[in-house]
Parts: C-alpha cells; structure tokens; sequence
C-alpha cells in the first residue's frame, strides 16, 4: 500500500485517516500511520507502524517497529521496538526485543521480549498464515 510518496529520501508514506475503515491484509515497506480503523493482517519486515489516538485496529501485526498512541485489539510481533504511548491501549500479546510504555497506557497480554523472540514468533505466525490460506483454498 503506497498513499504518499516523498521525493527528498526516496522513502514511503502510508495514511490511513479518520473515519477510513479498511478490512483485509496489509503489507508496507517503510512507514504506515493509521488513525482509522482496520481489520485483518498488518505485516512489514523492517517497516515502522504507527497507530495514532483515533486509530482502532482489531488485526494480526507483524512488523519492524510499532508506535502506539490508539487501540490494538489483536496480538503484535515487532522486530525491534515497542512504544506504548500513555494514550495507547494494547488487548493482545506482544512479542518484542525492546518494550517501552509510558505511564497511563495499558497491555493487557502475554509478553515475550528478546531477540530471537520476535523472529522466531514471525515464523510461526508465517506458517500458521500459510496453513490457513490452504484450507481457504481447499474450502473455495
């Protein structure tokens, strides 16, 4: 999903807005910002995910980097950092090497830090990803 495109450092920007509702997969390479709502499966490698205060995502994320200022509603995989900003409110389990939360924000959920932890999780949600688009295949 590219929305914006820069020109000075070649870079992507991704924006969903307010009062936007998007259902489905989403996979982006560099920066999301969402302060509407989704629902489905976020995924970026290396990617930075920010969910603004009126951001609501009911998702599956698997992403480098994840800000949160809003809601998540689903579990969260990020491969390098967690920001849980004092307006943010987690309701999932979240695997991370770095976890940081202000106070005022809420986790609800397991947690699960370390390097390898956050790749190792990445795989088995990859395979679990993959089980569940055959059996939709062989539903279909």
């Amino acid at each position: 999903m590219k929305l914006v495109k820069t020109d000075g450092n070649n870079s992507d920007l991704g924006w969903i807005g307010r009062g936007i509702e998007i259902s489905g997969d989403i996979s982006f390479s560099d920066r999301l910002q969402i302060e509407g709502k989704v629902k489905g499966r976020l995924q970026s490698e290396t990617g930075t995910l920010v969910i603004g205060e009126s951001g609501h995502l009911e998702a599956q994320i698997d992403v480098g980097t994840c800000i949160v200022f809003g809601v998540i509603h689903g579990d969260l995989i990020s491969r390098n950092r967690v920001e849980i900003r004092r307006t943010g409110r987690i309701n999932g389990d979240v695997v991370t090497p770095v976890l940081v939360i202000e106070e005022g924000a809420v986790l609800n959920g397991l947690i699960k830090m370390g390097n390898d932890a956050a790749a190792e999780a990445s795989l088995t949600r990859a395979e679990e990803i993959l089980k569940d688009d055959k059996r939709k295949l062989k539903g279909a």
